[in-house]
């Protein structure tokens, strides 16, 4: 680790750097969200510490610089006159005898220098133990610097416990202390003390304008700790969201297994059956109750004549637990079965595709869609899904000539023209063709009239506002689509997002709003982490720890759960490193028209 961190001065460093202007801390920002999945509204926030603090570290390294660089020269006493009282001549003594016991700190503290270039790392240490044992303890920055000394010697016997344990007291003399930090954190790196090996790298972040090595350090700590915390994790018992349930499943349209014909058919001809037990829980919103049902349906020992419908049906279940594998299989039997519809296979290889977007195999996925374009030439469906995944790779143009053939085969298809406006605007914002982007905004609104009660098209129209820095068009719409879909909780959740980020003053009624989404959907992730960003912004790291842990309680998929563990650890050390360094956020969330709302608008 030591290989990868920016080298620093041989004297302690308690200020902040001040020389790079405030573009270049946004991108360092904005690099650190990418590389650890920290909220922006985090980085956001630490940017403004980082702004607040340079004031008081210049301040801080003032006061504290007739110590930085110790005299070792003695200085001639004065003689006292003789009209001076004797208990001015006791003081003088006091600050003479003070003086001369640093100084010779110092010396001992130069010996061990010695000592320690000499690669002599024993004798090094017995001359830093005389150093701190001899200097005043009212000399804190100069004691700070002995015990950092002390633990070079003792890391270059590898005897890291003992390299915590002096850092530490350095540290609670001179807590901005930037070389001692590093080296507590690579100490605590090595003997896989990973909590406190991040706090540390955090600080470093808050300390000293986010350094590449500091992020990439804290990048690895991170991802030790995540999936440590997941091997631990007991199975999640937790029900699934009942929104994110029925918007993942919205995505298939057409699907079968969820046609509402053949759902009344297994009602009117098997009531009694496992698969009708299995609808009978979709509607009770028990859906993890639904795979062992489709099992017991397949495990009749009369073949069920609905074989197909519930090996697809448990297969879509898997995928939204998170159970990719067993959901592949399930796809697999469908798309190979020699009596499946064609309906049933194009259903089945693209909810194939999309497990392997869950377990993050783009390419394979891609694969997926093409192969699914090649057998089916006159769908619909798999032209749109594919120009998704293009539009989420940023591969505009080609994802435009996918909507424009789905439309062309289905031109009522609104889900196609929902997905060409998105590409439309995304293609005009990289352009930067302003008229492309409100052609594509007002093309959207001709469909509200018709749409208000469609939850995909509000999830649509909201996020296209959001993606083109139109937080005013987007409240807007979210208070006509609360009133047409009153009880939707990302709906809620999104309003409140916009409310928060509008200005600091709506913060009561966004928590009110965020409370009101979790009783509606006591699961819901996309919920769960937008309140967590938003206590993050009210400096409640903990509650959004918590918050985070609730989500990994309600989440599935060993991927999803790793980057949940991560933003947790993140978030708790972070809040340490704040309270560590006496740190306030000032104001919360940035006001509008502040310096920072438009590069935040991008991050988002």
């Amino acid at each position: 680790m030591a290989s990868i961190l920016r080298a620093v001065s041989g004297s302690s460093s308690s200020s902040v750097n001040t020389s790079s202007p405030a573009n270049d801390i946004g991108k360092r920002l904005t690099k650190w969200a990418l590389v650890i999945g920290v909220p922006t509204a985090v980085c956001v926030a630490a940017y403004l510490v980082y702004r607040q603090q340079q004031g008081q570290a210049k301040k801080s390294a003032i006061r504290r610089s007739s110590l930085s660089t110790p005299s070792t020269t003695l200085t001639a006493t004065t003689t006292t006159s003789s009209t001076t009282k004797a208990g001015g001549d006791a003081v003088l003594t006091s600050k003479t005898r003070t003086k001369d016991r640093l100084i010779l700190a110092i010396e001992l503290k130069n010996e061990g220098n010695i000592k320690y270039r000499e690669k002599k790392f024993n004798e090094a240490i017995e001359a830093y133990t005389q150093a701190i044992n001899t200097c005043p303890v009212e000399s804190t920055e100069e004691l700070s610097q002995f015990y950092q000394n002390r633990a070079a010697a003792w890391e270059s016997l590898k005897i890291y416990d003992k390299v915590i344990e002096d850092c530490s007291r350095a540290i609670e003399l001179n807590p901005k202390y930037i070389k001692c930090i590093q080296r507590r954190a690579r100490a605590a790196e090595t003997v896989n003390n990973f909590e406190l090996a991040l706090e540390d790298y955090s600080t470093l972040c808050f300390l000293d304008s986010y350094q590449p090595s500091y992020i990439m350090a804290a990048d690895k700590v991170l991802t030790n700790l995540a999936r440590q915390y997941v091997e631990k994790l007991p199975t999640s018992t937790a029900e699934l969201s009942n929104d994110s349930v029925r918007t993942s499943l919205n995505e298939f349209e057409d699907d079968p297994v969820l046609s509402s014909i053949f759902i009344n058919e297994v009602r009117t001809t098997q009531p009694d059956s496992p698969l009708a037990r299995a609808y009978q829980a979709y509607d009770e919103c028990r859906f993890t109750d639904i795979p062992s049902l489709c099992t017991q349906e397949l495990e009749l020992s009369i073949l069920s004549p609905y074989k197909l419908h519930a090996l697809l049906l448990r297969g879509s279940f898997y995928l939204l637990m998170g159970n990719y594998i067993e959901a592949l299989a399930d796809f697999d039997s469908v798309i190979n079965d020699l009596n499946a519809t064609e309906m049933m296979k194009l259903i089945g290889k693209l909810k194939r595709a999309n497990t392997k977007i869950h377990q993050r195999d783009l390419e394979g996925a891609m694969y997926e869609y093409d192969q699914c374009v090649k057998t089916h030439p006159n769908a619909c469906a798999p032209y749109v899904h594919r120009g998704m995944i293009k539009t989420l790779l940023e591969n505009y143009f080609e994802a435009h000539n996918d909507f424009i053939e789905a439309l062309n085969i289905s031109p009522t298809n609104l889900r196609a023209k929902y997905q060409k406006l998105i590409n439309d605007a995304k293609i005009g914002k990289k352009e930067r063709k302003s008229e492309r982007i409100e052609q594509a905004l007002a093309s959207f609104e001709e469909y509200y009239d018709t749409c208000k009660q469609d939850i995909y098209y509000a999830l649509a129209l909201i996020s296209c506002y959001l993606d083109n820095d139109r937080k005013d068009k987007a409240l807007e719409y979210l208070y006509k689509f609360n009133k047409e879909i009153p009880d939707n909780p990302t709906l809620i959740a999104l309003k409140a997002n916009c409310l928060m980020s509008t200005s600091a003053s709506n913060n009561n009624e966004s928590e009110k709003l965020f409370t009101r989404a979790l009783e509606l959907d006591p699961s819901n992730e996309t919920v769960l982490t937008m309140f967590a960003i938003f206590k993050c912004n009210r400096n409640q790291f903990e509650e959004a720890a918590n918050l985070y842990e609730r989500t990994i309680r309600c989440s599935r998929g060993e991927e999803k759960l790793i980057q949940y563990a991560a933003l947790l650890y993140a978030i708790r050390a972070q809040g340490r490193a704040i309270k560590r360094l006496d740190l306030n956020f000032p104001g919360g969330f940035p006001q509008a028209n502040s310096p920072l709302t438009s590069w935040m608008g991008r991050m988002v």
